[in-house]
């Protein structure tokens, strides 16, 4: 997704639509789009995608596992990445790895998407097929791989805005039902607050870890790198963050930390405010990768180094007082703060 044909392409991009069997019309992302994603590994059935994510790939070889494996315990080769819409999202972050400056705000209606059924029955076939050049690999895990088959993980992140999948309760409802299944996390900009609503009134639909990604302190700085396409998104991230605060699962927050903007101890109160108001179990503190089309926004000296992730994330919680600071993974930029009074905790034995 990161040359110039593919940006003037999606620039001209209004919903396609697909007639189905039934005669139910039903989103597809254009086939040029497609075609790019597939050249870079993804599977894609029609608005969602699947992907084997590299930490997949070094825990089935022998070579280390993420960081969600090392604090929460989940089965890093088991794990499987994937969007019920994998590109549209309602901000144009900058520190975004995808051509961003030409997305526009396309509505996904809920009686155009595929049921949560057939986007997981595909994604885990698509899945299968990605992971079946593995078995020649010459460090290749053969226990591991087969135990891959059938994923115990579901990472809804993967790209894209997943909350914008209108069915998205329905389709964590549908993974809990799979025999397989220990956990799913979902990642999300909070900018759609009825999805939160919708978790508060039927808690079953509940993941088992619930991810807002926290950026910006302030509404100014919101407007600079996170540059929703709500002209109310700051507003409806508050919303969201005051529903998240009574939902009953592990909660987070996830800061990623550019150098020079959002990472100054100045804004520490204001972080703290939105704290406050979320009250999140952990804060995940993890750093501005330059990578992708984020190169052409920010310079690589904004890439902050671990040390000073680390640095960064302790003076916060030193400021927060409620929070502690817990765990690290350097291999993945990221630190660990949790909330002393949350009912949570991490696996320690795997640290």
């Amino acid at each position: 997704m990161e040359n110039n044909s593919d940006a003037i392409y999606f620039r001209r991009w209004d919903n396609i639509k697909e007639k189905k069997e039934d005669g139910k019309l039903v989103m597809r992302l254009p086939e040029q789009i497609v075609n790019s994603l597939e050249k870079k590994h993804y599977g894609v059935f029609g608005h969602s995608a699947v992907q084997i994510c590299g930490w997949t790939k070094k825990s089935l070889t022998g070579k280390g596992v993420c960081y969600k494996e090392k604090f929460y315990g989940i089965e890093c080769h088991s794990c499987m990445e994937m969007s019920p819409s994998v590109m549209w999202c309602e901000q144009n972050c900058t520190f975004c790895w995808r051509p961003m400056e030409f997305m526009k705000y396309v509505e996904i209606k809920e009686d155009e998407v595929d049921s949560p059924k057939e986007i997981i029955s595909n994604l885990i076939l698509k899945r299968k097929k990605l992971l079946s050049g593995f078995g020649g690999h010459s460090d290749i895990d053969l226990k591991k791989l087969k135990e891959a088959q059938i994923p115990t993980h579901f990472a809804i992140s993967l790209s894209g805005e997943p909350s914008m999948y209108p069915k998205l309760d329905e389709l964590v409802d549908y993974i809990k039902t799979l025999p397989k299944t220990k956990s799913i996390f979902i990642v999300t900009n909070a900018q759609n607050p009825l999805f939160f609503k919708k978790l508060k009134e039927n808690p079953n639909s509940m993941p088992t870890q619930l991810y807002i990604s926290i950026d910006s302190p302030t509404e100014e700085i919101f407007k600079k790198i996170n540059i929703s396409l709500n002209k109310n998104g700051w507003k409806r991230l508050l919303t969201s963050l005051e529903i998240f605060s009574t939902l009953d699962t592990r909660r987070l927050f996830r800061f990623t930390i550019i150098k020079g903007i959002n990472d100054l101890e100045s804004q520490f109160s204001d972080y703290k405010k939105l704290i406050e108001l979320g009250k999140p179990d952990f804060l995940e503190i993890k750093g501005f990768v330059y990578i992708g089309m984020a190169r052409n926004r920010h310079t690589k000296e904004q890439s902050p180094s671990f040390i000073e992730i680390e640095e960064y994330a302790k003076k916060l919680a030193n400021y927060l007082d409620n929070y502690e600071y817990v765990t690290s993974a350097p291999n993945s930029l990221i630190c660990l703060l949790k909330r002393k009074s949350s009912k949570y905790n991490i696996k320690l034995e795997n640290i």
